[in-house]
């Protein structure tokens, strides 16, 4: 199973869609200057739209700060979009609410701020996680990504040999004790093989003696982590190796 963390590619083209919609509507209140009751709304909302429309093209860069604005000028709109719905029901309709509380919520979400608030370099990393325990790979999956780390995963030692050949991962997490070719295996053949021979391994295992660490140096691997999981002491170590 091959799980991924494809994000960054989206947002561009949903940062590119809100100019769109953003310079559409600028058009859309400048017309509505002419309306002698809405003028002052209207030039309200056009600035509204205009500092949007420049902004949007700092979303598709990814930019903390352009998420913050975005976030808060539709906190803005919305209401006052509300107010205008609520006086004004012939120039507003209540669609124009959806939209800012739609964008608020999904700018809002971890796996999205993640993006926003991770270095480039961060993001675009990939690590394979080879373990058969299910359980396992979900905590630690939901650790990486909100680390801002795309995921792949693989449940065999022979699939991590697959994916890792496949994908070419910027780092592997592999267990020891896995069913079929066990984890020191799968450590060796990916050192023997040129295509992935330069990806670094970390053993992360509740084998924990020091013979156990020594086999694994042995086999490839550069680091040794013990189960249970910890989550700073899991995305520490990995910022090391991958930075």
């Amino acid at each position: 199973m091959i799980m991924k963390f494809p994000r960054i590619t989206s947002l561009t083209v949903i940062g590119y869609g809100l100019t769109i919609l953003y310079g559409v509507s600028l058009m859309v209140y400048l017309e509505a200057f002419r309306a002698t009751e809405f003028w002052s709304h209207a030039a309200i909302i056009s600035i509204f739209f205009i500092v949007l429309f420049c902004n949007s093209f700092f979303v598709t860069q990814h930019l903390e700060w352009s998420r913050q604005i975005l976030v808060g000028l539709n906190v803005v709109m919305g209401v006052y979009f509300l107010f205008l719905h609520w006086y004004y029901p012939e120039y507003t309709d209540l669609s124009y609410v959806f939209i800012n509380v739609a964008l608020v919520l999904f700018f809002n979400m971890k796996r999205i701020k993640v993006i926003f608030q991770k270095d480039w370099e961060t993001v675009r990393k990939s690590i394979l996680v080879v373990d058969d325990d299910e359980g396992m790979q979900k905590t630690i999956k939901r650790i990486l990504l909100s680390s801002g780390y795309s995921v792949l995963s693989a449940l065999t030692g022979e699939r991590g040999i697959q994916v890792a050949k496949l994908q070419k991962p910027n780092l592997i997490i592999l267990d020891v004790l896995l069913p079929g070719i066990k984890g020191r295996e799968v450590c060796k053949r990916l050192k023997s093989d040129e295509a992935t021979k330069d990806i670094p391994v970390v053993f992360l295992t509740a084998k924990d003696s020091p013979d156990d660490v020594e086999a694994e140096k042995a086999a490839g691997g550069l680091m040794h982590i013990t189960k249970p999981v910890n989550a700073k002491i899991l995305v520490a170590e990995i910022r090391k190796v991958i930075r």
